[in-house]
């Protein structure tokens, strides 16, 4: 498969000859050639033709997915043909999806690749594994307007391809899912991403300046795929709907074939707003870090509002200020106040406030438009079951993990709120959220002494929802969340037999990967049956693919450490990184919180390895390493290695320097003064 249709196939007995057509103009980096052992399959129910060849051999998923990958893919088509006033740009439309692909797709043209394991679900797969797989495939399809049919000039903007295949993938998706609250999948998809980046010492502007372009790769990040579209949608809501998408025309039409890059987008945008876009621009768009909110607030003696004011100032010290609208409610007793803000400079009044009763409590940002840390909440109410509406619930959620990561005094009563919420939430996409939240506190923000202390209510809590009433997706998600954290004598006798089969409950659907699962996490959970758990598993794997992976992965679970720490000796060798994913997640076994104290020797070898890596690795692989190895770790050890790596590489590029802040920020955090 390659970016044009095949004219025409030549056999003389010993080899086959495949002749393409000349392909449609595109830049270099978007040129594909795929060639190996796959199936094909062909659209037999949507307008355009379309071609997928794949590697999955379950029938399971490839019966219920193939049908449901060609109809996104011809949603995508519509809804951008539509938006853009442009028709399909290229030539034909087809896909390959590898296993153990480094990048979730790559938006060749004429011929996306994509990672297999996110395309083929099973009938059991819950609403967000679907959600998911749609928004790449919306996010690729994208791309052939926002990227190969109009390329950036250079890898500076890079970014803007990506933040338009990423605003357009949210559109494209929502009518497909219309159950779902979509302003509430935004907000949990992007903005816990960007913040923690945004919150770190590595933080970077969304357009950054790039010199060689064999440095291009570390660009790409958090900030490009989930600040960027936060940004857009402010740009969207201040310019107004109907404004941005005729200007977005504009830009497709005269820049088809061509580069372009951000500032003649701005320029077509500048003509329908009396806003000064070269100066919002250079905030959002130019410079690094987020802001932070300071309420003054003054009662009279009536508790009433005499006097209020919101304070903006950036996290970093600097002047900046971001120009953005957001709401503010007011919570009571019986009913609730919004009230609508545009912070565009250091001190806002809400003078409309004025004359309020004392509210029971405030919830900044509470429509999720806004972007930075608001003020936390400092009364005792019950997230979950006080606050009705989702978005303001999970916005709530996100604004108390940021406070508490700033403050470390509240993370112990952060992460208690945060298990009433698991307790109660009914929201699936708010509830991977909260999952995702407290397990991230419960490692690397508790102290040791406090986890211990909390180990067995967290797991409590999660079987009390397995054991419930609950959805397929409620109790996956809380399976998922279990299986990460149940290490204790009695977690580690139920997760064996759930693996074992001796355990079900209703309602929680798992398949062949979720049992395979939980054997590699019961080998790294040191369970005394740890080798025999995974012969087993290793012969219930029939997939050539995932049998590969799974004997990949296996040193790496090793109980026995002089094993694990030649294993990761190997990665030296290029040869052993090849498949970066597999290697992502062997060093993330490896050096998980679990084995800090073993696997600690290691990290002066991940960190030399770093600038081989970004010379030899794929575009997110740096970071992916980072995170998977040195971002692991709390300890003062492995603080002082950091230090010391950084010392003696003075000279070390700015952009993997930052990629090395962002993964090490729990390090700085716990052990830096100031």
């Amino acid at each position: 498969m390659s970016g044009s249709h095949i004219e025409t196939i030549e056999n003389d007995g010993v080899n086959t000859t495949y002749n393409f057509r000349e392909s449609d103009l595109m830049s270099p980096y978007l040129f594909s050639f795929v060639a190996g052992e796959f199936q094909k399959a062909a659209s037999k129910e949507t307008e355009r033709p379309m071609n997928m060849i794949y590697r999955e051999d379950n029938p399971g998923k490839t019966a219920v997915s193939i049908p449901e990958i060609f109809k996104i893919h011809q949603s995508g088509v519509f809804y951008l043909e539509k938006y853009t006033d442009v028709n399909y740009p290229f030539q034909k439309l087809d896909f390959a999806t590898i296993p153990g692909f480094q990048y979730g797709g790559m938006e060749h043209t004429s011929a996306i690749q994509y990672r297999e394991s996110t395309l083929f679900l099973d009938k059991n797969a819950t609403q967000l594994q679907e959600l998911s797989r749609a928004k790449l495939i919306a996010h690729e399809t994208a791309h052939m307007w926002f990227g190969n049919l109009v390329t950036m000039n250079w890898f500076n903007d890079v970014w803007m391809k990506e933040v338009f295949a990423n605003f357009m993938a949210d559109k494209i998706v929502n009518p497909l899912f219309s159950n779902i609250n979509h302003d509430l999948q935004f907000l949990t998809a992007h903005y816990p991403r960007a913040l923690s980046v945004d919150r770190t010492k590595g933080s970077n502007a969304i357009r950054q300046e790039l010199n060689n372009l064999e440095n291009a790769g570390s660009l790409y990040g958090s900030i490009i795929y989930n600040k960027a579209p936060i940004m857009m949608r402010q740009l969207e809501l201040l310019l107004g709907e109907e404004s941005f998408r005729t200007g977005i025309q504009t830009y497709i039409k005269t820049y088809a074939n061509k580069n372009v890059d951000w500032n003649d987008l701005v320029l077509i945008l500048d003509k329908k707003t009396k806003l000064d876009l070269e100066q919002w621009s250079d905030v959002w768009v130019n410079s690094a870090g987020r802001p932070l909110f300071i309420d003054q607030i003054v009662y009279d003696q009536n508790q009433q509002i005499k006097s209020y004011k919101l304070i903006q100032k950036a996290e970093d010290g600097s002047n900046k200020i971001w120009p953005q609208a957001f709401d503010v409610s007011f919570l009571y007793e019986d009913h609730i106040e919004t009230l609508s803000v545009l912070s565009n400079s250091k001190t806002t009044p809400l003078s409309q406030a004025v004359g309020l009763k004392k509210p029971k409590a405030i919830i900044y940002n509470s429509n999720a438009y806004g972007y930075g840390v608001f003020p936390a909440i400092n009364n005792s109410i019950s997230i979950g079951i006080e606050l009705k509406n989702e978005v303001s619930r999970a916005q709530v959620y996100i604004n108390e993990y940021e406070n508490a990561i700033l403050d470390k005094s509240t993370v112990l009563k952060t992460f208690e709120s945060f298990l009433n919420g698991i307790e109660h939430e009914s929201n699936e996409l708010i509830l991977r959220l909260l999952t995702n939240q407290t397990t991230s506190l419960f490692w690397y923000h508790l102290s040791s002494y406090q986890r211990e202390n909390y180990q067995t209510k967290f797991e409590e809590i999660l079987l009390n929802r397995l054991n419930s009433n609950a959805s397929k997706n409620i109790k996956k998600t809380c399976f998922n969340a279990y299986t990460s954290i149940a290490y204790s004598k009695d977690g580690l006798a139920t997760l064996y037999q759930l693996w074992n089969k001796d355990i079900l409950y209703k309602n929680l659907l798992l398949n062949q990967d979720d049992y395979t699962r939980l054997a590699q996490n019961l080998s790294l959970f040191n369970h005394p049956k740890a080798i025999e758990i995974l012969d087993q598993a290793e012969k219930k794997v029939t997939n050539q693919d995932k049998r590969e992976r799974f004997e990949f992965l296996k040193p790496a679970l090793s109980n026995d450490v002089k094993v694990r720490n030649v294993y990761f000796e190997s990665f030296k060798n290029a040869h052993m990184r090849e498949k970066e994913s597999w290697t992502q997640t062997a060093a993330a076994y490896i050096h998980h919180p679990i084995r800090q104290k073993e696997g600690v020797k290691n990290i002066d070898l991940s960190l030399e390895l770093l600038e081989e890596i970004q010379q030899t690795g794929d575009i997110f692989f740096p970071k992916r390493w980072l995170d998977s190895t040195i971002g692991k770790y709390t300890s003062e050890e492995a603080y002082n290695l950091v230090l010391k790596y950084l010392k003696t590489h003075p000279d070390l590029d700015q952009n993997l320097k930052n990629k090395l802040l962002q993964a090490t920020d729990k390090l700085y955090r716990n052990h830096q003064v100031n």
